[in-house]
């Protein structure tokens, strides 16, 4: 097993062989025998050019491999290589899925529904309470929801899903050594915390490159049915995503927006461009999906309230933020602006915690007070 492990891994650190030509040249050889056979023997393998041939003859980075194994019985971390009966089933029909994965959790890579709900990181207050909203009826479907871990929607999304005790899986960028960005490492740890997923196809102690955040989503894309496009600009890794998900066949959602909010402007171009089914509601999701409800819209309600009623730990922004509203009869959010110095998106997000949460009220004018007990 450890052998198999080693020559796995060291197919990873081979020089210029990318999983394409990794997966055909396990067409022609074990993984067991790959690293033994001689240059006569490969070069046999039709369709390897005579470089990847030399770079795979000439390996001989086994400190690197060993240094890796360690790091992955240290933390208990599962490596999945492509023949693993628990490798998702659904990256095998795409012609880019990775040899090998680094897994840590308890969540299914496998589950029956599985939709990704991705966004840009700069999301609005709007942005955030449709991610929340969809993710609430979703609920009601066992669905297991897939994003990147990065601010903005992605967090919003992982944070939705947690409330809701559905499973969700984040999918990083480096490896299970450098939770990225830092400041959602307790996030990640929460997910871990709640039977959810980390996968990353990043070793540890990898260069924070930036190729290795499109090559993410492309892990995103595979890895679900569908697609959920929240909001987006005319650039960024949301529609790297969705253009991903079209190529591998999944469907794609994009939730519409205003046609001069400049953060709407790549969900509407989606629309307009037919590459994304219009989404409005979690519900149509499943309608689209065929998938029956898991859960009675009683029991639904009934978490719902008891969500609401919980007590709730505030975050230091949220707690400022609740003690200004509450001490004045109305602010508007450009009021809480200027009281509260914090980032745009922060601040998004504290307000719409705190309205789920029943605190406080949101009125027409983008204006705030304190919910009546």
């Amino acid at each position: 097993m450890q052998a198999a492990l080693r020559s796995q891994i060291a197919l990873t650190l081979v020089p210029g062989l990318g999983p394409v030509h990794a997966k055909l040249l396990l067409s022609f050889f074990d993984i067991d025998e790959l690293f033994n056979a001689d240059r006569t023997a490969l070069e046999q393998c039709e369709g390897i050019p005579n470089r990847l041939l030399e770079s795979l003859l000439g390996f001989s980075n086994w400190k690197r491999v060993d240094e890796e194994i360690s790091f992955l019985e240290r933390h208990h971390i599962r490596p999945l290589f492509i023949t693993d009966p628990d490798y998702p089933k659904r990256l095998l029909t795409c012609a880019d899925a990775p040899i090998l994965l680094y897994y840590k959790g308890e969540a299914s890579l496998n589950a029956t529904k599985m939709i990704a709900v991705v966004g840009t990181r700069g999301c609005t207050r709007h942005g955030v309470q449709c991610t929340e909203e969809i993710i609430a009826q979703l609920s009601a479907y066992d669905v297991t929801i897939i994003s990147g871990l990065a601010i903005g929607i992605d967090t919003v999304a992982h944070q939705a899903a947690l409330r809701h005790q559905m499973a969700t899986l984040a999918v990083l960028p480096l490896g299970l050594d450098a939770v990225y960005p830092a400041i959602n490492r307790p996030l990640a740890r929460e997910i871990l915390r709640s039977s959810g997923g980390l996968l990353t196809e990043s070793m540890s102690n990898h260069n924070a490159d930036a190729y290795l955040f499109p090559r993410r989503n492309r892990i995103v894309a595979g890895c679900c049915d569908a697609a959920i496009i929240i909001e987006s600009g005319t650039k960024g890794g949301s529609l790297i995503t969705a253009r991903l998900a079209n190529d591998y066949g999944r469907e794609v959602f994009a939730v519409p927006g205003r046609p001069a909010d400049p953060k709407s402007q790549g969900c509407n171009a989606l629309l307009k461009q037919q590459r994304a089914l219009l989404l409005e509601t979690g519900d149509e999701v499943a309608t689209w999906m065929g998938w029956q409800r898991s859960k009675s819209a009683t029991c639904i309600a009934e978490k719902t309230i008891k969500t609401k009623n919980a007590p709730t730990a505030l975050s230091s922004t949220e707690a400022r933020l609740l003690h200004q509203i509450s001490n004045t009869a109305l602010l508007t959010i450009d009021q809480l602006r200027t009281c509260i110095a914090c980032e745009p998106q922060l601040l998004a997000t504290a307000l719409i915690n705190l309205e789920l949460a029943g605190l406080i009220v949101s009125l027409p004018g983008n204006r705030y007070q304190k919910a009546s007990s």
